[in-house]
């Protein structure tokens, strides 16, 4: 992908001085939204990072066909976020010289972690599209911090759920331990106890053959019926797959969104096991058919993987700032809750801009069909996907399940 890319539509590269407002932020506001984005095109997370793309140009096609925002065209600046947290914080720290007004990404929660500080330092409001990470959940973001995908916290809710619908009474959980697989591991286990369900182990585990040895002996002796993995693509399935060959039982083992798409590395789960293997992960896939066509249109290989979180965080900054009248970041940010919990329902840009220009509330639910965010920027419920392994040891869809107060 290019160093920086722009929206299709032409975009002022100036703006007269009697339209710029400076702010007691320090913040010069041209009337002009800038947004950029941070996304992975090269590396693993690359078809992530392809599919938001295309979302985005979607997205800015759709405002600026609209009319842009408070009567300009919306511009977006592109920069690749890479494989690690060092090309994710350079990618960030050129759109903050840039001068973006917002951020979407790093799509990756160790990358938005490592840069966040500084986009928060800067004023700059910042959209997370898939980073899930519990360690975002109390950030000290000044506000300027929402996303679009659900926290850990509810994904545990969900895991629990799928667990709870088992049959079993009596649970493992089994985590890769660090900073981000203890702390959902924590709040798994405090969802499965909630369910009604007994945690009869607790065991956490790294990587090599005797720290996980060591973890399977630990479970085995507790004989849960069900089993809670919470763990990376690599480490999921060797776990899984180390348990099932020392226990004497039938396990049906829960997974998170990590394991869903094993490391190529992995091998895949034997069809037997693959029976026994499920999970929640957050909606992969927009439940709008005419979004997805929208994406076939820019790109016929358009897989739509998460684009839906990419176009949600484009939206809902562009009708923050038109609720605003406004693109200075802490103004936009301010409109969000109230965008997107009241008023009338709306699915894209379009519909929820012609509500504003008619002095109507709205409620923007976007292509995945709900989303409501809290003065905390946090979604307060959410739609997982239900899936499981076929006997190829891939995963399959098989339904979905609501977790929150929505």
């Amino acid at each position: 992908m290019a160093a920086g890319a722009c929206s299709d539509a032409n975009s002022p590269a100036t703006t007269a001085d009697s339209q710029v407002t400076t702010t007691t932020e320090g913040r010069r506001d041209d009337g002009t939204l800038v947004i950029g984005a941070v996304l992975p095109t090269i590396g693993s997370a690359s078809e992530i990072g392809v599919s938001m793309t295309t979302a985005l140009t979607v997205g800015v096609r759709e405002i600026n066909t609209a009319g842009g925002v408070n009567g300009r065209q919306v511009r977006l600046v592109l920069r690749e976020e890479g494989d690690n947290s060092a090309t994710a914080a350079l990618a960030v720290q050129s759109l903050l010289q840039a001068g973006v007004d917002a951020i979407i990404g790093p799509t990756s929660s160790p990358d938005l972690l490592a840069t966040l500080g500084e986009a928060v330092d800067s004023g700059v409001l910042t959209c997370g599209p898939t980073a899930s990470a519990l360690a975002l959940d109390a950030y000290p973001d000044n506000g300027l911090f929402f996303r679009t995908v659900p926290s850990d916290s509810l994904q545990a809710q969900a895991m629990a759920r799928v667990a709870e619908t088992s049959g079993s009474s009596t649970a493992a959980v089994v985590y890769l331990d660090d900073a981000y697989g203890r702390p959902f591991a924590e709040a798994t286990r405090a969802a499965i106890t909630a369910e009604g369900m007994t945690v009869s182990a607790f065991v956490g585990f790294t990587a090599g053959d005797t720290a996980i040895t060591d973890a399977v002996a630990a479970v085995v002796e507790a004989r849960p019926e069900v089993i809670a993995i919470v763990a990376d693509a690599v480490s999921g399935p060797a776990i899984i797959a180390a348990l099932d060959a020392a226990s004497r039982r039938s396990i049906t083992f829960v997974v998170n969104d990590a394991v869903r798409r094993p490391d190529a590395s992995a091998l895949p789960f034997d069809a037997d096991l693959a029976a026994r293997v499920v999970g929640a992960s957050p909606l992969a896939y927009a439940n709008s058919t005419t979004f997805q066509q929208s994406l076939l249109e820019i790109d016929p290989d358009a897989t739509g993987l998460f684009a839906h979180n990419a176009y949600d965080c484009l939206a809902i900054i562009a009708l923050a700032a038109q609720a605003a009248g406004s693109s200075m970041p802490a103004a936009m940010a301010a409109e969000i809750p109230a965008a997107t919990t009241s008023g009338t329902r709306c699915f894209t840009f379009s519909e929820c801009a012609a509500a504003l220009a008619e002095s109507r509330n709205i409620n923007y639910d976007g292509p995945g069909g709900n989303l409501a965010i809290n003065l905390s920027g946090e979604m307060t419920s959410a739609v997982f996907d239900r899936f499981r392994f076929d006997e190829n040891g891939r995963d399959v869809t098989t339904g979905s399940l609501r977790i929150g107060d929505g």
